[in-house]
């Protein structure tokens, strides 16, 4: 590759890594991954997140017969 496409090349990398952005969230016990997975479209419609972002889900599920 030529050292000037290696450049340009090289910059698109980090533009489009530069760009996305790791979201966190909470899934509730009650919730289905398909309501997750409909949460998560939503953001992207309304422009709250991108679609090349990172979408990382936390969910705490109590132990067998533990109400909390």
């Amino acid at each position: 590759m030529r050292p000037s496409l290696e450049r340009r090349v090289s910059c698109m990398e980090r533009v489009l890594v530069a760009r996305r952005r790791t979201r966190y969230l909470w899934q509730d016990d009650d919730e289905s991954d398909a309501a997750l997975r409909a949460r998560i479209r939503a953001m992207i419609a309304s422009g709250e997140a991108g679609p090349n972002d990172q979408f990382v889900t936390f969910r705490w599920r109590s132990p067998a017969g533990d109400g909390g």
